[in-house]
């Protein structure tokens, strides 16, 4: 294997001991530093909380901040997120990111080896070092769900739905640790990379004590809620109907919370919400994922660049009755403190909102995302209650139940649900490509403007209402690059190999 595949599949052994990005060491370490942090089990779960910040907190550029970046690019890329023109993921939201095979495409490609890397070192030494039993089960079967979830993002990343295709060449699979002699592996097919990833998180589940507690301030650990969502998650994906529907079943049986009003109109930027399985945790000395928000808050004037927009039309799929109606609505940039009649405005979705000092949590799992895999799996084997666990997620956000829908009207609900419920938190792009739907997006009208009324004080301290007159902007990318309509299954949603690996790796398309 050529040195310039090698970089970015031997994991550098982080070896940070705390979850502090800019301390992590990425430079392989030598054989003496790599035989003492192996030698115990705290050793082993230090290289795995190094691997868990390197991944969410790695820069390639600004617009790309560890994992929650890929999460950012499939939302700029599906129907109801407005890029406004200035910032942030606005290649994306064109469609010249990932086809490009460059940037947003390579920093996936190096997070997601170089994170499979270090799993592969804890799986492989956590047995042979210094520890009790249970404690080395646990960081094993830890190592092993980080591992699957990367497998689950290649899968759900890098080919079509598996039923379209179910042997389409994917991405290499690797379960051991690398080295300068390990030979390049082929990509193998979706349906293989799929099978690991379960295979991974099957085995977590087994390993990780049921009485194992992370508590709220560290939801980025693996306990047996995450794997159980993500067994959901990755077997809904795989088209596992029945396991879809056990493992979420399971999950709703140890955790149903729903959060109330006020908590949802909080900001979604604390793990410690009890809705939340598992999310990444932010504070003064880690904080590099926290710039994400400053493209998905779009309300606050401590954000910058305001950029994840919502589609107009998006918000006439709610009811008058849903309080998450009533986030979303017309304005002008949050820095435009005093703004004039024609200035722009776009439909402001208040959602995400920083906690304070530019520091936000990232949102990864919640149990309304389980209650929706759950309704889909149980629609899609025909079982009654499927309308029932839908419409409990339709209560507690104050919308209207429906009621006799079955078949695929029934599974057309349950995606509008998750396109309102989970909007901003990296699906809409994987749910497009895995139900073979297209991008819908329709330019909006600007031959009426739309009024927006702000509070004003005078010299005397008097304060009086004004209501200007605004621009209204929608989207303005209706279609692909090279001027084509948006279709189902088009090249231009995947992610791409990156093509140093092209080069470098002469068994990558031996499968083909």
């Amino acid at each position: 294997m050529k040195n310039s595949v090698i970089k970015y599949i031997i994991g550098a052994f982080i070896l940070s001991t705390s979850l502090i990005s800019c301390s992590l060491d990425t430079d392989p370490t030598d054989a003496i530093e790599s035989e003492k942090v192996f030698s115990t089990v705290e050793g082993n779960e230090k290289v795995l909380n190094g691997a868990w910040s390197y991944l969410m907190e790695s820069f390639s550029t600004y617009a790309n901040p560890g994992f929650g970046s890929f999460l950012r690019t499939n939302d700029a890329m599906g129907s109801d997120v407005v890029l406004n023109g200035r910032y942030g993921f606005r290649a994306h939201y064109l469609f010249n990111a990932l086809y490009s095979k460059a940037r947003t495409n390579t920093h996936s490609w190096n997070l997601a080896y170089k994170t499979i890397d270090n799993a592969n070192n804890v799986i492989a030494k956590v047995f042979e070092s210094e520890g009790s039993v249970v404690d080395k089960q646990r960081v094993r079967g830890q190592a092993l769900a980080l591992r699957g979830f990367m497998y689950l993002h290649l899968a759900s990343s890098y080919a079509y739905a598996i039923d379209l295709d179910p042997n389409a060449i994917t991405a290499p699979i690797y379960l051991e640790p690398t080295s300068s002699a390990t030979k390049p592996r082929p990509a193998a097919t979706v349906t293989e990379v799929y099978l690991q990833s379960i295979k991974d998180l099957e085995e977590a589940l087994t390993l990780i004590p049921e009485t194992y507690k992370r508590g709220n301030t560290m939801k980025h650990k693996f306990d047996r809620e995450v794997v159980l969502g993500l067994l959901s998650r990755a077997h809904l994906y795989a088209r596992n109907w029945k396991e879809a529907k056990e493992y979420s079943d399971q999950l709703l049986a140890l955790n149903s919370y729903l959060m109330n009003e006020s908590e949802y109109k909080s900001g979604f930027s604390d793990s410690s919400n009890g809705e939340w399985i598992w999310g990444h945790a932010q504070n003064e000395s880690q904080k590099n994922a926290s710039y994400q928000f400053n493209y998905l808050d779009v309300t606050s004037s401590q954000s910058y660049y305001y950029s994840f927009n919502a589609d107009p039309y998006f918000r006439d799929l709610f009811d008058e009755s849903d309080y998450r109606k009533s986030m979303i609505y017309w304005a002008p940039d949050p820095s435009n403190t005093e703004p004039k009649d024609g200035n722009t405005a776009y439909m402001r979705y208040a959602k995400f909102k920083f906690r304070g000092s530019q520091i936000a949590d990232i949102v990864l799992m919640r149990t309304s995302e389980i209650y929706l895999i759950n309704a889909e799996a149980k629609a899609r084997l025909g079982e009654a209650d499927a309308i029932d666990v839908l419409n409990t997620l339709k209560t507690a956000r104050g919308a209207k139940e429906v009621s006799g829908l079955m078949g695929q009207d029934l599974l057309d609900e349950i995606w509008i649900e998750r396109r309102k419920e989970l909007f901003g938190e990296g699906f809409a792009l994987i749910d497009i490509i895995r139900n073979q739907q297209k991008v819908v997006r329709k330019a909006y009208p600007q031959d009426k403007l739309v009024d927006f009324t702000y509070e004003e004080m005078d010299s005397t301290g008097k304060i009086s209402q004004v209501v200007v007159k605004l621009l209204p902007m929608g989207h303005d990318a209706v279609k692909f690059p090279d001027g084509s309509d948006f279709i189902e299954n088009s090249k231009y949603y995947l992610y791409r190999i990156p093509e140093v690996e092209e080069r470098e790796n002469p068994n990558l398309y031996l499968n083909r």
